[in-house]
């Protein structure tokens, strides 16, 4: 199973996220699950590059199946704005995965 694990503040503002895990949904090279999630994740962290400006922390796992996502928490507020828009797109669009895909992929929420 695919788990993305959302880190936010006690504002409910996102800083950060994991994903870890394999959908296992079907054979490597047609597993939609797995397609989407990696969709959902690199456009995620294009967007918070090319939109916020801002170079996150990535650690990727050496086999695959595993990213982290690091994110500043000293923004101005336009920036900050913009980043909760991108967290929250991405959000919701693994929302969506989890309703149609439940059985291969999880949401949850780390308070950091």
């Amino acid at each position: 199973m695919i788990t993305v694990t959302i880190q936010s503040d006690e504002n409910r503002k996102s800083y950060g996220f994991e994903i870890s895990g394999h959908a296992l949904s079907d054979v490597y090279g047609r597993d939609l699950v797995c397609a989407g999630a990696s969709a959902i994740a690199f456009g995620t962290v294009n967007a918070i590059v090319q939109i916020c400006q801002i170079e996150p922390e990535i650690e990727q796992g050496e086999q695959g199946g595993y990213l982290s996502v690091q994110l500043p928490t000293d923004l101005d507020a336009d920036t900050d704005s913009k980043l909760q828009v991108v967290m929250n797109t991405m959000v919701t669009q693994v929302y969506t995965m989890v309703a149609s895909y439940g059985d291969y992929i999880e949401l949850k929420y780390k308070m950091v």
